[in-house]
């Protein structure tokens, strides 16, 4: 046990020591992973990193509590998993994550709900040329400029784009069969994993677990959608089986370029390392795999 405790630390080490960056994090109560940044000069900000954001966003409704100084340049529409609506964006920022500065970054304003606690996101693409690696359990952000060696047990899938957010496969066990479908690795969400309407029609999913509530949630164009709040025997993410997963299978009809969501209630359980140049991702569980849901 001691030798392959040490083994694991000399890993750990060795990865560490050729990262770009190592950025510190912090992961709340809401399964959201927080940095400290600093954008134009403001405050010292939590802003969560959402692999279900494509944009650095800025929390306008926290922006004067912050001293955030930021100026909008023009008006543009913005798609989310709750419908289009119509945001200021700003150009040419500075943004200061651990020891680094970006500069020129775009930054998106939306006003959110006064009880939210973040103060902005880093989306997926401010590290869209490098691989990153979400340690859950160091609570570490490594960032990388060039290929690294993929340490032992890790286990490679695929990383697809749909609207220029990643998705990846996951299998869902309905009995014996085996239905897959393509998830977005959200860690910008509290929950499990969301099938929306168009994948559980196509797969046939309602009806067919046990359901343990009902949740209502409403998009920003006013429609309101419902779903099935189930308990799913097992599911395989990464080639790893996980089992009695909450999910939400919605049953409001509508249409959605989404198949599914998968939260950060279950990515907390994996370390991930993430590919965007070659469109990989990199799965292992980690200590808190079989922590109860």
């Amino acid at each position: 046990m001691k030798l392959s405790l040490l083994f694991s630390l000399f890993i750990l080490v060795s990865i560490t020591s050729f990262a770009q960056e190592v950025i510190p994090f912090t992961l709340k109560n809401d399964n959201r992973i927080y940095l400290n940044g600093v954008i134009n000069q403001s405050d010292t900000l939590d802003l969560v990193f959402d692999l279900g954001a494509n944009i650095t966003v800025i929390n306008k409704t926290r922006m004067k509590k912050n001293n955030v100084n930021i100026t909008f340049d023009s008006l543009v529409s913005n798609s989310g998993t709750n419908g289009l609506s119509e945001e200021e964006k700003s150009f040419s920022n500075q943004v200061i994550l651990g020891n680094r500065k970006y500069s020129n970054i775009d930054i998106l304003g939306i006003s959110y709900p006064e009880n939210d606690i973040l103060d902005g996101i880093i989306g997926w693409n401010f590290f869209k040329d490098k691989i990153v690696h979400i340690n859950y359990e160091s609570k570490k952000l490594l960032v990388y400029e060039n290929d690294i060696e993929i340490p032992i047990r890790y286990s490679k899938r695929k990383l697809k784009f749909i609207n220029n957010l990643p998705f990846t496969e996951i299998i869902i066990f309905k009995g014996e069969k085996k239905v897959k479908t393509w998830a977005m690795l959200d860690t910008g969400w509290n929950a499990e994993l969301l099938v929306y309407y168009p994948s559980v029609i196509k797969n046939n999913l309602l009806n067919q677990y046990h359901v343990i509530g009902e949740s209502t949630t409403s998009g920003t164009d006013g429609s309101i959608s419902k779903s099935d709040w189930v308990k799913l025997p097992k599911t395989n993410l990464g080639g790893f089986e996980i089992y009695n997963m909450p999910a939400y299978l919605t049953k409001t009809k509508f249409d959605s370029h989404i198949p599914a969501l998968l939260g950060g209630n279950v990515l907390k359980r994996f370390h991930i390392i993430l590919d965007f140049e070659k469109n990989l991702v990199y799965f292992k569980p980690n200590n808190n795999f079989n922590s109860k849901f």
